[in-house]
C-alpha cells in the first residue's frame, strides 16, 4: 500500500517516513508547544492551557479545510502532531478528556465534530477516559472568529451546560479543541465545569492564534 499510496506531507506533498507525518520544513514552520498565559489573557477558570502548534502556514489551511470543506482525511496528520509532542507531564493528573462540543444544529450541518475526530483515539491511546457527553452546547452561537473580543464573551455566555455534575465533582478535566485564540470559549466551558465541582480544568489545543 505504501508503494501505491506513499506517505506524504499533507501540505507540500513531500514524501515522508510514515502516514500522518509532516516533512521537516513544514513542521518547523508550525510546531511550537507552548503554554498560554491564562492570567495575561484574563481567563478566570482555566487552570492552564497548552497549544501544540501555531495557527499558521499549512496547518491553518488544513484545519480550515477539515472544518469547512469536509476534509476528514487530515485527521491522521493532526493526530500525528499530538503524538509527536511530549505531553506526558501535562496529562499526568487528568481524569477525563472532554471535547468542546458543537451545537446540535451545527453538528448536523457539518456532520461531525472535528475536535472529536482529532482527539478521541489519541486520548484512549494515552489511557485517558474520553467523556464527550459531560458537556453540551445548549445555545446556538455565532462563530467566534466573526466577533470582537468583547462580543465573543457575550456570544458564548451561558452556551454550555453539564449533563453529569456528579461525574465531574473533584475531577481533573482536560478540555480539548482544535484552536485557541482568545481562550474565551475554553474559559466558559471551564466555568461550567468548575461550578459543577471540578477540581481543575486544563485545556489542550492543536493550534494557537493567541498572543
Amino acid at each position: 500500500m505504501d508503494i501505491i499510496y506513499p506517505p506524504k506531507c499533507p501540505y507540500c506533498k513531500t514524501l515522508v517516513q510514515e502516514h500522518g507525518a509532516w516533512c521537516q520544513q513544514c513542521l518547523a514552520g508550525i510546531l511550537s508547544v507552548r503554554d498560554i498565559n491564562v492570567i495575561e489573557h484574563r481567563l478566570k477558570y482555566l487552570t492552564a492551557c497548552r497549544a501544540v502548534c501555531e495557527y499558521t502556514g499549512g496547518l491553518k489551511r488544513i484545519i480550515h479545510d477539515m472544518k469547512f470543506r469536509q476534509q476528514k482525511k487530515y485527521v491522521i496528520h493532526l493526530k500525528w502532531l499530538l503524538i509527536s509532542c511530549k505531553l506526558t507531564d501535562y496529562l499526568s493528573q487528568i481524569d477525563y478528556v472532554v471535547p468542546v462540543p458543537l451545537h446540535a444544529d451545527r453538528l448536523k450541518e457539518r456532520g461531525y465534530n472535528q475536535t472529536e475526530l482529532i482527539f478521541k483515539d489519541w486520548s484512549k491511546e494515552q489511557n485517558l477516559f474520553w467523556m464527550p457527553d459531560l458537556l453540551i452546547r445548549e445555545k446556538h452561537t455565532i462563530p467566534q472568529w466573526e466577533l470582537t473580543s468583547t462580543d465573543r464573551k457575550q456570544n458564548i455566555k451561558g452556551a454550555f451546560i453539564t449533563t453529569r455534575p456528579d461525574r465531574i465533582e473533584n475531577q481533573n478535566i482536560l478540555l480539548v479543541d482544535d484552536i485557541v485564540t482568545t481562550g474565551i470559549t475554553l474559559d466558559e466551558c471551564a466555568k461550567v465545569m468548575k461550578k459543577a465541582g471540578a477540581a481543575s480544568v486544563y485545556a489542550l489545543t492543536i493550534a494557537s492564534g493567541a498572543r
